[in-house]
């Protein structure tokens, strides 16, 4: 159900203490709603109103139909829909929420209120072939028991988040044996992983924040065992924008794993990382 699904996204996070916020959203509502890869659907994860996050309940009764939203697709330039009013999803996933938007749109994708500038300053996509962040997601993957590693980076993403003038980047690696693009295999194979990683330099030192990571076991798992199921997860970056109109901008992390799949938002600052309230997913 949705409480173990959103324990296993947001297992491994690190959280820590944000900066001081530097502008101030317009007046009113600003829901914050993302689409899942291919033909899925666009859940409401929450919103902003009044100085302060809205958890995805506390957003829903305060919508309208034909509300303007921006999408927001990494390596797009963003467009403007219209969006309707949150419906359940039915069992088993009662408590998320999809809206349905005009013209409609597929693919991995963050949508924010219209009435913001959610992306103040670039957000580059970087080529993928880049010996630097390779030596960096082997080294992470060798600290965590993967000993020889095939590297496979599947995005790099820059933009200074925060507004201070230095540039922070993002990288997904990843190598699923069994596993599709957007979806995982339910158990990952011997040097299978997913990786979400932070690259940063503050006050001269690189700093790397862990954002989703998932290591396969070292040895297959046996279905006829009595060891519980190592379920394999696949981590990715859904957008970066400004969702509060403060001047920093927010990450939406996508997680997926066998039968479920979700997103969650964090801050980060040079000061570390810090959750919100903003999540949702569905998975049995």
């Amino acid at each position: 159900m949705r409480a173990h699904h959103r324990t296993l996204l947001l297992a491994g996070l690190l959280t820590l203490t944000p900066g001081t916020a530097q502008a101030t959203a317009p007046a009113g509502l600003h829901p914050v709603l993302a689409t899942l890869p291919g033909s899925g659907g666009t859940y409401l994860l929450g919103g902003w109103q009044d100085g302060r996050w809205l958890s995805d309940a506390q957003t829903r009764p305060r919508m309208t139909t034909g509300a303007t939203y921006n999408r927001l697709a990494l390596g797009t330039a963003p467009t403007r829909v219209q969006g309707g009013r949150p419906a359940s999803l039915g069992e088993p996933c009662e408590v998320t929420f999809e809206v349905k938007f005009t013209p409609a749109r597929e693919g991995l994708a963050v949508l924010a209120s219209a009435r913001l500038n959610v992306q103040p300053r670039p957000v580059t996509a970087l080529p993928t072939r880049n010996a630097t962040y390779e030596a960096a997601v082997r080294d992470e993957l060798k600290r965590r028991g993967l000993p020889n590693p095939q590297v496979t980076l599947t995005r790099l993403l820059r933009a200074d988040l925060d507004g201070n003038g230095t540039q922070e980047v993002i990288i997904e690696a990843s190598r699923f044996q069994n596993g599709r693009d957007d979806y995982p295999p339910p158990v990952g194979q011997p040097g299978d992983y997913s990786l979400l990683l932070l690259r940063a330099v503050v006050n001269g030192r690189v700093m790397t924040t862990v954002l989703g990571e998932h290591i396969a076991p070292r040895t297959p798992w046996d279905p006829g065992s009595s060891d519980p199921m190592p379920m394999a997860t696949l981590h990715r970056l859904a957008g970066v924008a400004d969702l509060n109109g403060d001047g920093r901008m927010e990450l939406v992390l996508y997680g997926a794993h066998y039968e479920g799949s979700g997103f969650s938002v964090q801050q980060w600052t040079p000061a570390g990382l810090k959750g919100t309230p903003l999540e949702s997913g569905c998975g049995v």
